[in-house]
């Protein structure tokens, strides 16, 4: 225990915690998911101006406790107390900060903080588009949602889905994805003709999409459901 505050008390003179990385990096994703939480919209722009702003409240409240630190010393070795030399101690504090700012805080701040800062914010970033990516591809494919509602919509009997900008704009407030799309995507359900002008390579991106709506129906172990997409995807394979 004595050695680990040790550590940390030779840190903090040293002024070396707001240039450690990984304190940074988790700084960071603290910071910003915190106030994510608050702001939906907020941006990590934001979160980079909110670290550069504890940057330097950090340097203020490690220049005022060694400043506190010396003048305790100062004042100890006196054998009087005298208010005077409190004052002395305080101006000479406020003097000294502008050369310690000019010789070690603002460079350790453009040329070790500041790069730093760049790389866990660009490391974030591109976490955050792995994530966003790894999602995208788990996630079904315009044709397998409209596929998936279509059979528990018929499994169901409430027969809603038509091939209308109305149940286009249904499936858009569920599933977030293109109105454009999902409509294209119920004509082609809905219509004969459109299945008929099916090209080889789109016939075999609706076999993939097939694919994945039978993976989710034998994972909710729902034979119906199965049942009824195997029919469906007949009538595609047979448009005429």
């Amino acid at each position: 225990m004595i050695r680990f505050s040790f550590r940390r008390l030779k840190s903090f003179i040293l002024f070396e915690q707001p240039f450690i990385y990984e304190y940074l990096a988790i700084h960071l994703r603290r910071t910003h998911e915190q106030h994510k939480e608050r702001f939906d919209s907020w941006p990590i722009a934001a979160t980079r101006r909110k670290l550069i702003n504890d940057f330097w409240f950090w340097v203020l409240y490690h220049y005022a406790a060694l400043v506190a630190v010396c003048g305790m010393v100062f004042l100890g070795v006196l054998a009087t107390f005298n208010l005077s030399y409190l004052l002395l101690v305080l101006v000479v504090g406020i003097l000294l900060y502008l050369p310690l700012y000019v010789l070690l805080y603002r460079p350790a701040f453009t040329s070790d903080f500041l790069p730093k800062l760049e790389t866990v914010i660009a490391e974030f970033e591109g976490n955050q588009r792995i994530w966003a990516e790894k999602c995208k591809q788990e996630q079904l494919s315009t044709r397998g949602l409209v596929l998936l509602y279509y059979i528990l919509d018929k499994c169901a009997e409430i027969n809603y889905l038509t091939p209308s900008d109305k149940s286009a704009s249904l499936l858009l407030k569920i599933f977030g994805v293109s109105q454009k799309g999902l409509k294209n995507e119920l004509d082609l359900l809905f219509k004969k003709e459109k299945r008929t002008k099916i090209e080889k390579r789109k016939q075999t991106e609706i076999a993939k999409s097939f694919e994945e709506v039978y993976a989710i129906l034998e994972e909710m172990q729902f034979p119906r459901g199965v049942q009824m997409l195997k029919e469906m995807e007949i009538r595609f394979n047979r448009p005429e």
